[in-house]
């Protein structure tokens, strides 16, 4: 049975801009082709494979959800998040996610945060 998300889709959507803008910094992409429907350049698709894997680390997101705002298909979220997992040996990204990851987790939710203490 997959996990219920009950955070409404505008909170992660949200997110999801945070943390495209986030990576898109980290990693010199621009953020609009990111998040197009093109595949974009290796390395549009890595950073796109990181922002991924960021939303299901750092917010918890379902892959069924990140999908539904990436546009992509589940199962392309699920092999995103395996590759960056298995590329966290390589000292340099390991880094770069780690503060990425602290960025991500001070910056503020806003709505979301109102909507998860009511739940």
């Amino acid at each position: 049975m997959r996990p219920e998300n009950k955070t409404p889709i505008e909170f992660d959507r949200a997110r999801a801009r945070i943390v495209v803008s986030a990576v898109a910094m980290e990693f010199s992409v621009p953020d609009f082709v990111m998040t197009s429907r093109h595949k974009g350049s290796n390395q549009v698709s890595y950073a796109r494979q990181i922002a991924m894997y960021l939303m299901r680390c750092v917010y918890g997101s379902t892959k069924q959800r990140i999908a539904e705002v990436f546009e992509r298909h589940y199962t392309t979220v699920s092999h995103a998040c395996n590759l960056i997992e298995e590329h966290r040996d390589d000292p340099v990204l390991d880094e770069k996610l780690l503060r990425l990851e602290n960025f991500l987790c001070q910056a503020p939710q806003g709505a979301a945060d109102t909507y998860a203490r009511a739940s």
